[in-house]
């Protein structure tokens, strides 16, 4: 019987994609630089392919942070120091918070039923600052964030530290709801538990793809928990 729900932040609760645009046309506004449309599809590529990068071990989370803006502007043959962007995107960030819709719904019938815990490798100031405005901190029991616990989601270390600070569960008690089928499914599957894939988008899942569950809308997580 589960009685643990780990959640998710970005693309499952908060738009990610959308906090991301509106922080990017803000820093732009700051930087005195022009926004383009092809900035967005060039920003995800490039951030994908380094939280990709983070969640293998291959390069750090300052690395990103210090090469993410000037990676994507020049491709872009924008001249600018993206270091200095980055500042302004994560300020702005920080501020934003685009609920996923049916967010609130479902934490608010979630909570009702299990013990509700987030799940993130983005930063603990931002998150709680985001979950905070957004008004769904109040349902979260407790925030599991790789920069507090040492290391990222979704490594065996991170979800050892995430079960000792629940007080260690049996792993049948437990299950992970996300985007990502790296950090979030492919990792609790290997830890063990439970996993729901929210596929907003509808990809068609590998053969082998080890999610137990696979919902499109938030909503559909209703007929599962």
């Amino acid at each position: 019987m589960i009685k643990f729900v780990l959640l998710d932040v970005d693309n499952t609760l908060l738009d990610f994609d959308k906090c991301a645009e509106a922080s990017i046309k803000s820093s732009c506004q700051t930087a005195n630089i022009a926004f383009f449309d092809n900035m967005i599809p060039t920003f995800h590529e490039i951030n994908n392919e380094l939280w990709l990068g983070i969640e293998k071990g291959i390069i750090t989370k300052s690395q990103l942070h210090k090469n993410r803006w000037n990676l994507i502007f020049q491709k872009l043959g924008i001249s600018f120091d993206g270091e200095t962007f980055e500042k302004y995107f994560l300020d702005n960030l920080a501020k934003s918070a685009e609920p996923v819709a049916g967010a609130h719904d479902l934490l608010e019938y979630l909570y009702k039923k299990y013990r509700l815990f987030t799940a993130s490798n983005a930063f603990y100031n931002q998150q709680t600052s985001r979950l905070t405005k957004a008004g769904m901190l109040k349902y979260i029991e407790g925030m599991f964030i790789s920069e507090k616990i040492g290391h990222e989601k979704p490594s065996k270390e991170f979800f050892d530290e995430s079960f000792s600070q629940m007080g260690n569960p049996n792993k049948d008690e437990v299950i992970i709801i996300g985007d990502s089928l790296s950090a979030d499914i492919c990792g609790g599957a290997e830890y063990g538990i439970k996993t729901c894939w929210y596929n907003p988008h509808n990809i068609t899942p590998d053969d082998d793809c080890p999610a137990d569950y696979i919902v499109k809308t938030l909503q559909d997580i209703k007929n599962i928990l």
